[in-house]
């Protein structure tokens, strides 16, 4: 009896372990019969109706070699345009270093130019190649005439500043006249964010050191008029929770408040600026509206807590909030409600998973593993995922939580992995046909990421294991709770390759000051640090941000924005490279 009629007698999964003969692909049968030129012109055709895929198929059959010059540059923009929807932003940005296109550049008219020039600053920031794509707006800006026109691109090249790490503000990078004067007025003004009264004050210095600087003579919308102001309030009472279990949080968080606080005291060497008077007020043992009224009747003018959970919702259900109000919590059920005077902020994972679901489907990724503690934010965060994962059109192929006392995690995935089925797969064949016959055990083939929740100590349990089960090639993506900080590249090794939404603080060179949490607190209270940095950073800057031209703050926790009553934190992205974590685009 022949090995193939065997497998038939056979549960049909085991032919599922079996690899299936090649198959040519449809869309490029009959494909040689076209001309280039129809090629090209077919493969336009598909990326219009969105069939990125199909058309760079069809355009991976052209012969570039025998395009005439005009074809080539439509050929090498279609090409780039393809690669950037379908997120391959490297083989994006080899198309349009292709030396014949860029000698072809010069020759082009200025609707072509400009296309090409957008095309290049795109590429460039999604590559993270931030000088690269602020000389292509430089380039774009001297191509427009009109003073509309001219504003809309420096407005683009302020936005694109105001997202870069403060280390890559440095204007002593760069050779260009143009870009070292964006840079400059970019890291005066960052470095002065905590004091808002003073940004068109930079401006005016600024001008007159670069008078000749297209940036001069139209500045951004963002300068609009000198219309800056500090919330400044005289006092803030800040409303924490100060004796028992939540004592070390509170006393972390208030660290981080007057790290921010002390920081702004020192950049004002002109003692010019009046800072707050700060009034802790123990909400551990009294209803909040009690200590939230006290605080009102004592003069604070501004309020930022509670800090709890159940004193946010109690503090939102009043419905009563008389003077601006920033919390320190985010409760789910509440994240969509708008109140005069509050504003909601936190450290919620929704933000984070919000932006890995969409960066992992922009990577054409489909089918997800979620792996997360057995604790009420494991759960709360897995049921939150898969809702928004599933309402894009994802599919959470398996959901596996672990409890804390987890350490050989090896067990644990072997089922959602159906390494389990793989194995009595092998039993079985060994059954049937021949007990010698050597089995590969094969981990499932639907699932192309692994979405990772927990803090250092578990993923550094995780990843190996997954690595151990055949999964080693599927892409891993964590929470920033993956990272504390503290490069460490003996124990975080075993990351390599894990990609993480991470907050500034926690990477080199990111903000003007580096942050200074006590190295031996957990992952969790150091991040409550920043979360009390940025507090004070958005209480200075809440008039500003309340302006919807208004640009995102650069905080410790994030790019922050308001957007219905809520703080939302958009992250920065990082991988672990030889134990080292490092920004990635």
């Amino acid at each position: 009896m022949s090995v193939q009629k065997t497998f038939n007698t056979l549960d049909p999964a085991i032919i599922d372990d079996v690899e299936l003969h090649y198959e040519k692909d449809p869309l490029l049968l009959n494909i040689d019969q076209f001309s280039d030129q129809q090629k090209l012109i077919k493969a336009e055709s598909h990326s219009i109706e969105g069939n990125f895929e199909d058309s760079q198929k069809i355009l991976t059959t052209i012969n570039t070699q025998a395009l005439s010059n005009k074809h080539f540059v439509n050929f090498t923009l279609l090409s780039t345009e393809n690669y950037f929807a379908l997120f391959q932003m490297q083989q994006a940005a080899t198309q349009l270093n292709q030396t014949r296109f860029k000698s072809l550049y010069s020759r082009q008219g200025k609707e072509l130019k400009q296309r090409i020039l957008n095309l290049k600053a795109k590429v460039a920031f999604a590559n993270g190649s931030y000088y690269q794509g602020l000389e292509a707006l430089t380039k774009l800006s001297r191509l427009a005439k009109r003073k509309r026109h001219i504003l809309n691109i420096h407005d683009r090249i302020w936005s694109i500043t105001s997202e870069m790490a403060f280390e890559q503000l440095d204007r002593t990078k760069v050779k260009s006249f143009v870009l070292s004067g964006w840079l400059d007025l970019a890291s005066k003004s960052r470095r002065f964010q905590n004091h808002p009264d003073e940004q068109s004050h930079i401006l005016s210095q600024w001008r007159r050191s670069w008078k000749n600087h297209p940036g001069a003579k139209v500045p951004p919308t963002f300068f609009g008029g000198g219309s800056f102001w500090n919330s400044n309030p005289d006092q803030i009472g800040v409303l924490l929770p100060l004796h028992g279990e939540y004592l070390t949080p509170s006393e972390t968080l208030i660290q981080g408040l007057i790290s921010a606080y002390y920081q702004t005291m020192n950049l004002d060497s002109k003692k010019t600026l009046n800072l707050p008077e700060l009034r802790l007020y123990d909400t551990s043992k009294i209803p909040i509206m009690d200590v939230y009224n006290q605080a009102v009747d004592d003069g604070m003018e501004m309020i930022i807590g509670p800090m709890r959970q159940s004193e946010v919702e109690d503090l939102i259900s009043n419905d009563d909030i008389s003077v601006p109000t920033l919390t320190l919590n985010r409760p789910d059920k509440y994240r969509s409600t708008k109140i005069e005077n509050l504003y909601q902020f936190g450290l919620s994972s929704i933000d984070e998973l919000i932006q890995i679901a969409d960066r992992a489907w922009e990577k054409g990724h489909k089918n997800i593993l979620m792996i997360a503690p057995e604790n009420s934010w494991g759960k709360r965060s897995s049921e939150f995922f898969n809702q928004y994962w599933s309402s894009k059109g994802g599919n959470l192929t398996a959901d596996t939580l672990y409890a804390h006392s987890v350490n050989d995690f090896t067990k644990l995935l072997k089922k959602p992995l159906h390494i389990d089925l793989s194995e009595k797969r092998g039993l079985a064949i060994k059954r049937f046909i021949n007990s010698r016959v050597n089995y590969t055990i094969r981990r499932r083939q639907d699932i192309d990421l692994v979405v990772m929740l927990g803090y250092p100590l578990k993923a550094r349990q995780i990843k190996p294991a997954l690595d151990f089960l055949y999964a080693s090639n599927i892409p891993v993506i964590a929470t920033s709770h993956i990272y504390n900080g503290i490069e460490q590249a003996g124990l975080d090794r075993d990351l390599s390759g894990v990609e993480f939404s991470s907050m500034p603080w926690a990477l080199k060179g990111q903000l003007p000051l580096d942050l200074k949490p006590d190295n031996q607190l957990h992952t969790a209270y150091r991040q409550l640090f920043a979360l009390g940095y940025d507090s004070f950073v958005i209480a200075r800057n809440l008039n500003n941000i309340e302006q919807s031209q208004s640009l995102p703050l650069f905080g410790s926790t994030g790019l922050l924005s308001l957007k219905d009553g809520a703080i939302t934190r958009k992250q920065k992205w990082a991988k672990f490279e030889r134990g080292k974590a490092i920004e990635i685009y």
